[in-house]
């Protein structure tokens, strides 16, 4: 009766919400029941909304779906593309009970990390209403202010998928959540190139107040290089006070040649420090193949022992690395965001790994999550459902 009431006077209907959580191991992140009954309560002050949970158990695909209470679902969840086949899961059960469903909420384990999520503060029916009447997808959108292209798509800036609101059309008419799956290796090669560690340098503080050092790289004709360098064994900073500022201090580069010669400028994509020198923890360089000869390129730098000993335990490896060697020749993937992928899972991630055969196939994993994150934003986009952010308040 009431439904009936609102259509004559103009109201609007209740909205019907699915959330479709994804968890792998409860013990994770400081337990999930803790983390899901968090959610909920965000979720429980919003007016106007009948809300259905879907809780997908990645970790055991073989649950189907169970209903647990009368708005709660335990599913069966699929690891194979890591949450993002979960979430698939998750819609499909959706489809397969019948519910009623307006809007769809993607979350899942991590959706309080780094910090605090929107919800706490705009779980509300207008933004629930701004996501459905508008066409919107509604969570944090993150970029690093770089030009980035995936597949002749631009992906420059994304969603966070750990949480947003997407409408039900828009995941209908996309038709998976998992964009890249087997085409990953289109990107990426499918085995790890042992020529990717071009050279390693142990450094050791010497006697004086400065450690300085030179690494020769040799290139072949007919061989391009994205020569980054690494201070490899991120530092450990001792129990004294230690900035920020200096737990980011790498080497200074005083000189970069090529055949005896200046490096170019146009070779340097990142790593200009004062315009004097270079920070060694951003150095790159992209050196274009010639038909002529082999080259060999000279790095040239120091490191001030103060800072070596205060921040640094004992000897470090200077490693330099020619990510080009990671991807496909034809990859449709531009170079900046090649270099980004790279650095971000090697050297700025919280849970950072170092670079092997041992490591690639978590390398391969972790890249195909964060390109099916950029991608699906893009498609979204494609399909004429826009990012929007929540409001001005930030939580991370």
């Amino acid at each position: 009766m009431l439904d009936v009431l609102k259509k004559l006077f103009g109201q609007p209907q209740p909205l019907n919400l699915a959330v479709i959580y994804i968890e792998y191991d409860s013990d994770k992140c400081g337990g999930t029941k803790k983390i899901f009954q968090t959610l909920q309560k965000y979720l429980g002050v919003i007016e106007d909304c009948q809300t259905t949970y879907f809780r997908v158990d990645n970790k055991y695909e073989d649950l189907g779906i169970k209903k647990s209470s009368p708005n709660l679902y335990r599913v069966g969840g699929d690891n194979s593309f890591r949450e993002f086949s979960g979430w698939q899961k998750g819609i499909e059960a959706v489809d397969a009970t019948g519910i009623p469903c307006d809007l769809v909420l993607i979350t899942n384990e991590m959706f309080l990390k780094p910090g605090e999520s929107f919800l706490k503060d705009y779980s509300t029916t207008s933004l629930l209403r701004t996501s459905l009447d508008h066409q919107k997808i509604i969570g944090r959108i993150d970029t690093t202010f770089q030009e980035y292209t995936l597949f002749g798509y631009d992906v420059s800036s994304w969603i966070c998928t750990n949480c947003f609101f997407v409408p039900k059309t828009a995941l209908d008419q996309l038709g998976t959540m998992v964009q890249i799956n087997d085409n990953l290796y289109t990107i990426l090669k499918k085995t790890y190139d042992p020529n990717h560690l071009l050279i390693q340098q142990q450094l050791t503080p010497t006697d004086g107040q400065t450690t300085e050092f030179s690494i020769e790289v040799s290139l072949e004709a007919n061989q391009a290089s994205d020569i980054r360098l690494n201070l490899d064994k991120s530092y450990i900073p001792r129990e004294t006070g230690i900035s920020e500022d200096d737990r980011e201090y790498g080497v200074i580069i005083k000189e970069i040649s090529i055949n005896n010669s200046p490096c170019p400028p146009e070779y340097i994509i990142r790593g200009l420090h004062d315009g004097l020198s270079w920070s060694a923890r951003n150095l790159l360089l992209a050196i274009p193949e010639t038909d002529s000869e082999a080259r060999t390129v000279t790095i040239k730098g120091m490191l001030p022992n103060d800072i070596f000993r205060e921040i640094y335990e004992g000897e470090i490896n200077i490693s330099i690395f020619d990510d080009s060697l990671l991807y496909q020749p034809e990859a449709q993937i531009n170079k900046q965001y090649q270099y980004w992928l790279v650095e971000w899972l090697t050297e700025k991630w919280h849970s950072r790994f170092e670079l092997t055969e041992a490591t690639w196939p978590l390398f391969t994993t972790k890249a195909a999550a964060i390109l099916n994150e950029s991608l699906l934003t893009a498609k979204f986009v494609e399909l004429g459902y826009n990012p929007q952010t929540y409001g001005e308040k930030k939580y991370y």
